[in-house]
């Protein structure tokens, strides 16, 4: 049988009724009451011990302030950089000295007669007067002394006609008398093979090319003047 007790119903033996009364009950409530208060408390130390657990402790982690950097390695960087800055000036010392050195060297430059005797030498080892090439011959002929002009007294010969140039050539006081009237000479043949036709015999041709020669030699830069053009 159930009756009424100050924690609620509480269930009774209905076999004798009157031997079990309140008193029975506020036991029965008691009881109840301790049995909840040490669940109670049970859960409550479950609790403090689940946040005072060292191992959960530590994978909880307040945020870190920020880290300074390592003396050791700082030293280290430093004179890194040091002596990289070291090896790039005298990185660039030693080019520059030797870009200056390279810039003292003396050019080594072939005087412009001895150009112009060269080429002679090489249009003669092309025999093309024997093969009948007059007009190549004399074209080559006839250009490679303008070309010597052009290096010896920085006259544009080439970009003249033979008529500009013979009336540069009466004005310039760069040539003597002998040496213009070889040239005209010389000039004037060539233009009879390159344009009026003329078909010039073996020998006309090897005196055109002693011609072309002479003038060179008339005219080459002595010693004196050669090294100072180069200095």
């Amino acid at each position: 049988m159930e009756i009424e007790a100050p924690c609620g119903k509480a269930e009774l033996s209905s076999a004798n009724p009157q031997r079990y009364g309140k008193g029975r009950a506020y036991g029965e409530c008691a009881r109840y009451a301790h049995s909840m208060f040490k669940k109670f408390v049970i859960q409550i130390l479950l609790i403090i011990h689940f946040f005072t657990d060292l191992s959960f402790a530590e994978d909880i982690r307040d945020i870190q302030p920020p880290v300074s950097f390592p003396a050791d390695y700082l030293l280290l960087y430093l004179l890194s950089g040091v002596l990289a800055l070291v090896a790039i000036f005298y990185l660039a010392r030693f080019l520059i000295k030797r870009f200056k050195k390279a810039e003292r060297k003396k050019v080594v430059v072939k005087p412009s007669w001895v150009v112009a005797y060269e080429r002679l030498e090489e249009l003669r080892g092309q025999n093309l007067p024997s093969e009948g090439k007059f007009k190549e011959y004399y074209t080559s002929l006839s250009f490679l002394v303008r070309e010597y002009i052009e290096n010896r007294f920085q006259i544009k010969a080439p970009d003249m006609t033979t008529q500009e140039f013979l009336k540069f050539l009466k004005d310039s006081g760069d040539f003597r008398e002998e040496n213009k009237k070889l040239l005209e000479d010389f000039l004037n043949s060539c233009d009879l093979v390159k344009f009026a036709k003329y078909g010039p015999t073996i020998n006309e041709t090897e005196e055109s090319y002693i011609s072309a020669k002479r003038f060179v030699n008339n005219t080459k830069e002595t010693e004196a003047s050669v090294s100072g053009s180069m200095s």
